[in-house]
């Protein structure tokens, strides 16, 4: 039965429906009814799901790897530093005032929504990238970039 499975934090494993998308993930912490895991890869076709998501799951969609569960199609691939960045200097940029509201257009619920999105996304980056990464960094490395560009 697989309730009578033992999940161990670090453990890997698959986890999702039955028939619905497998993803591949890492035991975070183990309860008696719901594994909480980290995933390991991209996880969505409607809405992305960054690499380091946390999930709450219940134990009977989660399975060890290596046991008759169907793996993933897609391997775990790390990306390049250089995408991470870019992607991690676009929340930053979605993170000024003025893209965070809108120009003001936003109400103060919509704006504290979007800003828990993108600090979310922002920690999911900086742990794909394995380091946290501030706002002057990003702007340096844009800067020296640029910089290159203009003497190519």
């Amino acid at each position: 039965m697989e309730n009578d499975i033992v999940f161990k934090t670090g453990m890997q494993v698959v986890f999702g429906r039955t028939h619905g998308e497998q993803t591949l993930g890492v035991v975070v912490r183990a309860n008696a009814k719901t594994i909480t895991v980290r995933q390991t890869e991209s996880r969505g076709t409607m809405r992305d799901y960054p690499v380091g998501s946390i999930w709450r799951v219940g134990r009977s969609m989660v399975k060890p790897v290596g046991s008759s569960a169907v793996l993933p199609s897609t391997p775990a691939v790390k990306r390049a530093d250089s995408v991470i960045l870019k992607e991690i200097g676009d929340v930053y940029c979605e993170l000024s005032p003025e893209n965070l509201t809108c120009d003001g257009e936003l109400s103060g619920a919509q704006v504290r929504r979007k800003l828990a999105a993108l600090n979310g996304r922002l920690k999911a980056l900086c742990s794909e990238l394995g380091r946290w990464v501030d706002e002057s960094e990003c702007y340096s490395i844009w800067e020296a970039q640029a910089q290159a560009r203009r003497q190519a």
